[in-house]
This record gives structure tokens, C-alpha cells and sequence, in this order.
């Protein structure tokens, strides 16, 4: 085990929700930032393939993907980070594309939700579908290491806490693939992961 492998184990295993050895967490870092970028560059392109800004592929992403009622115009821009003049006209185009429409709400008229049409589904499936093409082989490049440094870094940031239920199967997860990867190893054979 490395010593990012070490200190990210730290944090998932024991408990704790602070990482405190400031190399090891900027190595972390760089590593989910790297994880973060390639992954969106892969979507980026994607989407310019397809014929997309990829803000304008990520508002439809947005608009098609919203679990509960529709999203007005505010709350798109609040979920793109940017000015809602901005997503306005971001919604403006994909309604000229056929893509999305705006409606106006029974309990509001003044409010106006963005909704997708039936064309955005197969549209994203076909962005999609190379996405994860190109994801595949980016997987192939990653080491457990990364995978791991990204995961964990990941977590601190959506305020996983190390204890909670999720954290916990985190922490599986990372057991499990470190038992793997020992496995995996000429001449070594693989230990059973204690649980912490």
C-alpha cells in the first residue's frame, strides 16, 4: 500500500472525516481533479460531435434528467452555474432546436418550467453511447490508486461522512478492491479485509 492508499484508507476506515497529512491530500486532490477533467472532456466531446455546446448538452441533461417537477429557467441556471440570462438563452436555442419547450405552470402563469421533448432522450442516448465508448478506455488507463483517491476525495466533498451508511460501503467497496488487487498479484495470496 502506497501512502495516498494509506491515508485515504485513514479517513475511510477509522472514521475520519479530516484528512491530515496536507501532501497526501493534494495528491488526492490533483488525482480526483485529473479523474474529474478527463471525464469531462470526454463528455465535452461528445457532445461538440454531436453537434452541441456542451453547456447546451448539459442543460438538456439537466431539463431531461430533473427528478421532480420541471425546472424553470432560474433554477437551470442555478444547477449550470450561470446567470439566468445566460440559461434563457441556452433554453432559447434547444427550443429552436425542437428539444425543449416552456410551459407555463397552472398555479403561476407567470412562472414558465422548461420541459423536454420526446426528440432529447434519444438524442442524449446517441451522446451517450460514446461517452462511454471513450469511458471505457479511460478506465483501462486509471490505477486502483486513482480510482480510489478520486472516490474518496469525492465523498469529502458531497460530505459523506466516513460513519454513514454510504461511507460505509465506501469503505467496503475499497476493502473489497484492495483484497482484489492483492489477489490479482503474482506470489502473494489474498487476505481476508477485517473490517475496521
Amino acid at each position: 500500500m502506497n501512502e495516498t492508499e494509506i491515508a485515504l484508507a485513514a479517513w475511510v476506515q477509522n472514521g475520519q472525516d479530516k484528512v491530515t497529512d496536507q501532501k497526501t491530500y493534494v495528491q488526492a486532490v490533483a488525482t480526483a481533479r485529473y479523474v474529474i477533467r478527463k471525464v469531462i472532456r470526454i463528455v465535452d466531446d461528445a457532445a461538440r460531435d454531436h453537434g452541441f455546446d456542451p453547456l447546451a448538452h448539459q442543460a438538456l441533461i439537466q431539463i431531461f434528467g430533473v427528478m421532480d417537477e420541471p425546472l424553470t429557467v432560474s433554477q437551470l441556471a442555478e444547477r449550470l452555474d450561470v446567470v439566468p440570462a445566460f440559461a434563457s438563452r441556452l433554453v432559447r436555442d434547444l427550443e429552436r432546436r425542437g428539444l425543449v419547450e416552456r410551459q407555463r405552470t397552472d398555479q403561476d402563469k407567470r412562472m414558465t418550467r422548461v420541459v423536454a421533448t420526446a426528440e432529447v432522450g434519444p438524442v442524449l442516448a446517441e451522446i451517450n453511447e460514446q461517452v462511454q465508448a471513450h469511458a471505457a478506455l479511460f478506465h483501462r488507463q486509471l490505477t486502483d490508486d486513482q480510482r480510489q483517491a478520486a472516490l474518496v476525495v469525492l465523498a469529502f466533498f458531497v460530505g459523506i461522512k466516513a460513519g454513514s451508511p454510504v461511507g460505509e460501503s465506501l469503505r467496503a467497496s475499497l476493502q473489497l478492491a484492495s483484497a482484489d488487487e492483492a489477489a490479482a498479484k503474482p506470489g502473494r495470496t489474498a487476505r481476508a479485509a477485517t473490517p475496521a
